[in-house]
């Protein structure tokens, strides 16, 4: 366990080397906002055109989560990859040297999988913290109905939780920020429950 914390430092350490702290920091809170957002939509969804089985909602909930994770590790592993190697080149035509080896290269290639890491497991976290309420519903430990009251609670807490992060980060009102981040669940919410009383 000593390791763990030791290999996070490093690469908090690289993080500020390369200069990606920020980065890192939107990728976090896109990906789980996605995430968060994506579980809204599939429950909500899922209850307005009538499914009650909680191995349904379980199912598309973990398939998305699976989409979105694979999605983001790639995605940003190819997009990071390729914009740390250009960085890297002009530097080296720049000091006129070979930086492979160097702290300056292991740094960039740490960043490079540590951002793919918090861009593709942020999201599936989020997802499948909102979603426990129907595994345990499927464990006969809970009705359908409360891990929908449940799943959704946890949903909008997680929304507000990034908002005050945000707050944080920008000195604003966290509360104002929190209810920002709210507002785009409701927005959902609103959307599917009016088309459900259009059909």
């Amino acid at each position: 366990m000593k390791g763990l914390p030791d290999l996070i430092g490093k690469h908090k350490r690289f993080l500020k080397l390369t200069r990606a702290e920020e980065i890192a920091r939107r990728y976090f809170v896109m990906n789980s906002f996605d995430g968060a957002l994506t579980v809204l939509g599939i429950i909500l969804g899922s209850y307005v055109a009538g499914v009650r089985e909680p191995t349904i909602i379980l199912s598309a909930v973990l398939g998305a989560s699976l989409a979105m994770g694979l999605s983001g590790v790639w995605g940003a592993y190819t997009a990071e990859k390729a914009e740390r190697t250009r960085e890297l080149k002009e530097l080296e035509a720049a000091l006129f040297t070979n930086l492979k080896g160097t702290r300056l290269h292991k740094a960039s290639l740490a960043t490079i999988v540590w951002l793919a890491v918090i861009d593709g497991v942020s999201p599936v976290v989020v997802a499948l913290t909102a979603i426990s309420p129907f595994l345990l519903c499927l464990l006969g430990l809970l009705s359908f109905t409360f891990s929908l009251y449940a799943s959704i609670t946890i949903t909008i807490l997680v929304l507000f939780i990034l908002g005050v992060f945000l707050g944080k980060i920008s000195r604003e009102n966290l509360i104002l920020n929190g209810l920002k981040m709210v507002s785009a669940g409701a927005l959902i919410a609103i959307i599917l429950l009016t088309f459900k009383l259009l059909l």
